[in-house]
């Protein structure tokens, strides 16, 4: 129960965050598209790490709010690290970027 409450913080804070790129990307496509497309495989790629590290069994006794809270850090740190090099997910998202703004 308390790792999904967990992840729904997360999950509310991400949406949210997302949003507010949106956000940018429409008032000002030229300037926040690559920031944007770099910062959804951040998050994709932190969503991605926390859900491996859910499928290891909770057996130990660092298993308790302080670890959560610091592997949390520790895999959004990780995962901004990773989408420095990326993953090929920005390209993706770049593209999708642009062909929505050539519809409108």
């Amino acid at each position: 129960m308390n790792d999904n409450l967990l992840l729904l913080n997360s999950s509310n804070h991400n949406v949210k965050f997302i949003d507010e790129l949106k956000y940018h990307v429409r008032t000002n496509p030229k300037k926040y598209s690559l920031q944007t497309a770099r910062e959804v495989e951040s998050i994709f790629i932190q969503i991605l790490l926390k859900s491996m590290r859910n499928a290891l069994p909770k057996n130990s006794f660092l298993d308790n709010n302080q670890s959560l809270l610091y592997r949390e850090i520790y895999d959004q740190a990780i995962s901004k690290e990773i989408s420095k090099k990326g993953i090929g997910l920005t390209e993706i998202i770049l593209k999708q970027i642009e062909y929505k703004k050539n519809l409108t």
